[in-house]
């Protein structure tokens, strides 16, 4: 894996690397800051160019300039930007920022209310719906095409297909590089939150790929029988802890089968339990992840959960490749018997 950047460790002190009650408070203002300037494109225009006219980028975006002024502190409290009268320029730790932004984006953003409300939603029914499926998929696109998606390209060197299908995809981001670099194939993208679905639509049609990419309004655990003929390679992203616990994620596997008779291959890349939450240099997305799913009500399962639940299924596992996010890894799924020198051990074997 590659290595992460400073924030993928707390700061350090003289008890040792535990988070003082000052840096825990401070960095959650800082991550509503980092999430609100990448949301307005702040982020990007720094990263674009030299300096940014704070009162002039206000004017341009139709916001106003106290609130700017705000997140420029915040980020200038964790050394991103530097400023100087009224311009705005890259800081120390700009880099760290940007190559992260996407997780604040999905935890500030995409699960802001839970936040909020977490010792209310404590008490309350977990099924309720307290995360933004919109903006979790803006989210993922941008931390996924830095840490996913040159370890799934690299898979997909290694799979034969022509139709390909994404369960769960978000923005479409994936089906739509997809469409781009095969056009001769078919694609198709199965999403249940209807705000992920007008994301991936919009972004299909802003590609100009709809007439090869399909987005379908689905629950993939429901999926009829043959519903989905003639894709021969399935492929989900940070969606296979949702079909849990272990007797519902088994049917919905065996359904997934059943709707694509003819897939000979399921990649389902997610995050697994990291076992070490209290560790003082959990990394970044870890905690937040185990932390918004425990309020959700979810299961997080183990690698060794998810390798006992797959020799319940139609799909024999035949490869482990880690991600570049942590605890993270694509489990490759075949319909052809498991061989004794598979590509799992030469894969990478779980830490």
């Amino acid at each position: 894996m590659s290595t992460q950047t400073s924030f993928s460790h707390t700061t350090a002190d003289a008890r040792g690397s535990r988070l003082t009650a000052r840096e825990a408070f401070n960095g959650a203002v800082a991550s509503s800051a980092i999430a609100a300037a990448f949301d307005l494109g702040l982020l990007r225009e720094l990263a674009d160019g030299p300096f940014v006219e704070v009162e002039e980028f206000a004017a341009r975006h139709g916001v106003r300039v106290a609130p700017v002024r705000a997140i420029v502190a915040a980020l200038a409290h964790l050394d991103a930007v530097s400023c100087m009268d009224t311009q705005v320029s890259r800081g120390p730790a700009f880099e760290d920022v940007w190559e992260n932004k996407g997780y604040f984006l999905w935890l500030v953003g995409g699960y802001g209310r839970m936040l909020s409300e977490a010792g209310v939603l404590a008490a309350a029914d977990p099924s309720t719906s307290v995360r933004d499926g919109g903006v979790i998929a803006r989210a993922g696109k941008d931390y996924g095409a830095q840490f996913v998606d040159p370890r799934f390209d690299a898979v997909l060197d290694e799979c034969e297909f022509t139709t390909a299908a994404d369960l769960g995809c978000g923005s479409a981001n994936r089906l739509i590089r997809l469409a781009l670099a095969r056009p001769a194939g078919r694609y198709l993208g199965v999403e249940v939150n209807p705000a992920a679905v007008e994301v991936a639509r919009a972004a299909v049609r802003a590609a100009g790929v709809e007439d090869r990419v399909e987005i379908v309004h689905e629950d993939i655990s429901r999926l009829a029988a043959d519903r989905f003929a003639g894709y021969d390679l399935v492929f989900s992203f940070f969606l296979g802890h949702d079909l849990w616990p272990a007797d519902d994620c088994v049917r919905a596997l065996t359904g997934i089968r059943a709707a694509f008779p003819d897939a000979r291959t399921f990649l389902l890349a997610d995050t697994y339990r990291s076992e070490r939450l209290t560790h003082p240099d959990t990394p970044i997305f870890t905690l937040g992840f185990e932390y918004t799913h425990a309020m959700m009500g979810q299961h997080i399962p183990s690698i060794e959960e998810w390798r006992t639940l797959f020799a319940k299924t139609p799909w024999n596992l035949t490869g482990f490749h880690p991600l570049d996010i942590a605890y993270s890894a694509i489990f490759e799924l075949t319909t052809a018997p498991r061989l004794p020198h598979s590509r799992t051990a030469g894969s990478g074997s779980p830490a």
